[in-house]
């Protein structure tokens, strides 16, 4: 019985990967060689647009943080102003270079 399930999901995701792929293919093949002179496209090379996007661009996540916890804004809007500091401090040295965090330290005073 577990097997059944299994193959039935796969032929549902399988399904709907040529579906979608094929709406891609008709969209560009509609849009794309009118607005920007591109050439038309294949099933195949859809169903690799398809797939590149969704391994650029997330698959499905909503918002930009994990589900069921809170986002950054909602964070940042809790956090005491020592917090924030520390926050700060933290992105600083790890994102910013030694030129950049001496610019702001002089800005700063």
């Amino acid at each position: 019985m577990r097997g059944y399930w299994f193959a039935k999901i796969a032929l549902m995701v399988i399904l709907f990967f040529t579906v979608v792929s094929g709406v891609v293919m008709y969209l560009w093949n509609w849009l794309m060689p009118d607005i920007f002179s591109l050439r038309p496209i294949t099933f195949w090379e859809a169903a690799g647009i398809l797939l590149l996007s969704k391994i650029l661009f997330g698959f499905g996540k909503k918002g930009g943080h994990h589900p069921g916890g809170p986002s950054w804004k909602n964070k940042w809007t809790h956090m005491s102003e020592e917090q924030k500091n520390q926050w700060k401090e933290k992105f600083k040295e790890k994102w910013c270079s030694p030129a950049t965090a001496k610019e702001e330290e002089k800005e700063a005073n």
